[in-house]
């Protein structure tokens, strides 16, 4: 009998040896696994199921998530976080800085981002040319999306994005919209969001990005593209083209209070259907001002602009970048000619019931613009110079104050085929920096001007004097 068991024991034992590991191990082995459980790292991922949020006075889930740290990618993570709390909770991030090491797109949902840091990214710019989300206006890439509705992003005064700028700034030099530079922040199909005390430092290209959307309020907001590569000042803009502060595209219903920006291209730019655009309160240091546009790039599609409203503006050049334009209405030649990012055009369509108001500009070198013949392609576009299909009208400036860099102060040249009209003067008084060529302070071509319109000293012009502006038009 006693043998029958060995036997039957033997079997088991083979048998069980192909399932489980019956090795005894090793006094080291035990004590490393020992070692591993006492010191294994905590969840970086805290849950709070019914946190009082003082902002509302009610109770809702809060996730508290922990950098990495040591430059380790915290994108995972933070995909965790706002899932388990993205619709209804608080995502908060308390640490100075969370790395960001591939695209995200993110949905929020009667929710809060709550950052304390920076989402800095990664600046292994191979990788990011070939992974990012394609944006197809302008052919242009994307690196962070959120999408949704009621929704909070807070950068409290001491955080939001890092995008890790110089690297791109280094890549791109001074080549305008060069491939795959992908944008920071992208406000996509969302309604209702709240974007306040937040920052955006170094962005990749543009800083920001309203796609589809509406109701999207900006309050307190900063960026900030600055070129810290020495070699870099022998650019004139010291190699920030491409580093817009927020741009809107097919959105409307959206505001922007208390926004400083520096950099080395648009402050603000709404490009096509950008309706309801109000903007109060409004600094722009270096580069091209406050920008509509540009628009009509797309051969035989109708673009508009409409219901904006620009208030308390301040222009300057900065200590790395000039002020190339103050106010700058640009849409492109009436022909299709190369593709886009650099080439096109042949769209049509309108911009409308414009009022901006309350401006103060300091040398800035073309403070009053409009182009009808945009292109960024290098050809003599003197041919298409009135070919330009997009209307500019019902526009109103009012109450513009400051200098001039040079003689130029208004530079406004519309299409024949599509003159500007209905547009009024009040209280320009920007004084021009040189004298010399008194004939180009206010030149318009193929504007419709009465008797009543306040900017009778303007006059055509095909004076050729100051055109030249670092690329820019």
């Amino acid at each position: 009998m006693w043998a029958k068991s060995l036997v039957a024991a033997s079997i088991l034992s083979t048998a069980l040896a192909g399932i489980i590991d019956l090795t005894i191990p090793s006094a080291s082995e035990l004590v490393s696994d020992l070692d591993a459980i006492i010191h294994s790292p905590p969840s970086v991922l805290e849950y709070q199921g019914g946190y009082l949020d003082p902002e509302t006075q009610s109770k809702r889930p809060l996730c508290t998530l922990k950098a990495l740290g040591d430059e380790k990618d915290d994108s995972d993570n933070l995909v965790a976080a706002v899932e388990k709390c993205g619709k209804g909770g608080i995502i908060r991030l308390p640490d100075a800085n969370y790395t960001i090491g591939k695209p995200l797109e993110l949905e929020l949902e009667n929710a809060v981002l709550d950052l304390h840091g920076w989402l800095s990214f990664t600046s292994d710019i191979p990788y990011w040319l070939e992974n990012h989300f394609d944006f197809p206006f302008q052919k242009q890439s994307l690196a962070f999306i959120i999408r949704g509705h009621d929704y909070v992003l807070d950068g409290n005064d001491k955080g939001g994005i890092d995008g890790n700028g110089q690297y791109w700034y280094n890549y791109a030099k001074d080549f305008g919209n060069k491939y795959g530079r992908p944008m920071s922040l992208t406000i996509k199909d969302s309604k209702n969001v709240l974007v306040k005390n937040f920052s955006i430092i170094q962005p990749q290209f543009w800083a920001s990005l309203v796609w589809g959307s509406e109701n999207v309020y900006f309050k307190d907001f900063y960026v900030n593209a600055t070129s810290f590569n020495p070699e870099s000042s022998s650019d004139e803009k010291n190699w920030l083209q491409n580093t817009d502060g927020s741009d809107t595209y097919q959105s409307h219903n959206v505001t922007y209070e208390n926004f400083v920006y520096q950099g080395g291209d648009d402050c603000l730019a709404f490009k096509p259907n950008s309706t309801l655009i109000t903007a109060r309160n409004v600094s722009c240091f270096g580069g091209t001002g406050i920008a509509f546009g540009s628009i009509a790039q797309y051969a035989g599609v109708k673009d508009i602009i409409e219901d904006v409203l620009l208030e308390d503006i301040n222009l300057y050049p900065s200590n790395q970048c000039p002020g190339y334009q103050g106010v700058y209405f640009k849409s492109w030649l009436g022909y299709s000619i190369g593709v886009p990012p650099n080439g096109g055009g042949g769209g049509y369509g309108y911009a409308r019931n414009i009022t901006v108001r309350d401006v103060y500009m300091e040398d800035i070198w073309h403070p009053l613009v409009v182009q009808s013949d945009l292109t960024y392609l290098e050809f003599n576009r003197k041919q298409y110079a009135d070919s330009g299909l997009f209307e500019w009208s019902d526009i109103h400036l009012k109450n513009f104050t400051g200098t001039a860099l040079a003689n130029r102060v208004a530079w406004m040249s519309c299409s024949k085929i599509t003159p500007c009209h209905d547009w009024t003067f009040e209280d320009i008084d920007i004084r021009p920096g040189k004298e010399d060529h008194p004939e180009i302070h206010y030149t318009c071509n193929n504007f419709v001007l009465g008797g009543n319109d306040g900017l009778s000293q303007c006059h055509p012009s095909n004076s050729t004097l100051e055109t030249d502006n670092g690329g820019t038009l």
